[in-house]
């Protein structure tokens, strides 16, 4: 997936002071309906479809509503929201209620919740998800997305209290927050799945770490922390020097060495991490050169299934 500057951007202008919640979305990314804010009350879903109804919670205050539609092929619902939910709960918001299609409601929840009209916003019922979410000032914001075919579609409520402003707007750049979802590491891991840790280097037949500062380790550390229910599997590879077993085997000490650098040296929690090692198998360019087996003496991230 590719992320550019483009951005959601909400800014909460209360009586005293102004803050700012900013969203970074794929490039390619266009606002194409919008209802500006105003004296409203928003039912959230606070849980699945059941009983005939959807339970809600009333949120009194004004409400904005936004729709952004992507055009990217390699996009997908789950790192699409993925992405958007870390960077809420940064900005002070806690999940309420978060579910996909079956586990929504299908037919029933989409039909019974607030939803912009077509051709704007488009909810394949195979392939949505929903999340709720509120802060401690009571302020509510659910984000409904979907996709088809290469178009994915967003869809943000958003409730202000009464003597506050919500209004939506491009920037770019946005504010940095702790984790930013424009660093190229962060890009690839959310949008393919994986991730290579390019400072991340080894000697040949070395399982050592080559230094201890490592912006990779630092970006991938802040990604877990904030998202703890997120679980990767570090996987080490090597060039195809020595025996398929014995570099199985140095490729998983490599790959320990950085679940190692991250539960101590960046405070990530040891059962978010797990190591495994593919030795010479999968190789990334010729072993023919110097070049090509130092580039083939790697470790990469891969994001697991929540």
């Amino acid at each position: 997936m590719k992320f550019g500057s483009v951005f959601l951007s909400f800014a909460l202008c209360a009586a005293t002071q102004a803050t700012a919640l900013d969203l970074a979305v794929p490039a390619g990314a266009n606002l194409v309906y919008s209802v500006p804010a105003q004296a409203d009350n928003y039912k959230m879903p606070v849980g699945p479809f059941a009983d005939g109804a959807i339970p809600t919670k009333t949120v009194d205050g004004q409400v904005s509503l936004q729709v952004w539609q992507v055009i990217n092929r390699d996009l997908t619902t789950r790192s699409l929201l993925d992405m958007l939910k870390a960077q809420i709960a940064l900005q002070g918001f806690e999940t309420v209620f978060t579910c996909t299609t079956l586990e929504c409601g299908g037919f029933d929840f989409r039909f019974k919740t607030r939803v912009a009209p077509g051709p704007e916003m488009y909810v394949n019922l195979r392939d949505f998800r929903f999340v709720s979410t509120q802060n401690d000032d009571g302020e509510a914001l659910s984000l409904l997305v979907s996709r088809q075919d290469e178009h994915g579609f967003v869809q943000l409520i958003h409730v202000a209290s009464d003597d506050a402003q919500s209004t939506v707007e491009t920037t770019a750049p946005a504010p940095t927050v702790a984790v930013s979802y424009a660093r190229p590491l962060l890009k690839e891991l959310v949008g393919t799945g994986h991730a290579l840790l390019s400072d991340v280097t080894f000697e040949s037949g070395k399982t050592q770490l080559a230094s201890t500062d490592h912006e990779s380790l630092k970006t991938l550390a802040e990604y877990l922390q904030q998202n703890p229910t997120r679980k990767i599997l570090l996987v080490g590879h090597t060039d195809a020097t020595g025996s398929l077993d014995g570099n199985i085997a140095v490729s998983r000490s490599r790959a320990q060495s950085v679940r190692t650098a991250l539960v101590q040296e960046y405070g990530v929690a040891g059962a978010q991490v797990d190591a495994q090692g593919a030795g010479y198998l999968s190789p990334v360019a010729s072993n023919d050169t110097e070049d090509g087996r130092t580039a083939n003496r790697r470790v990469e991230a891969v994001l697991l299934p929540e």
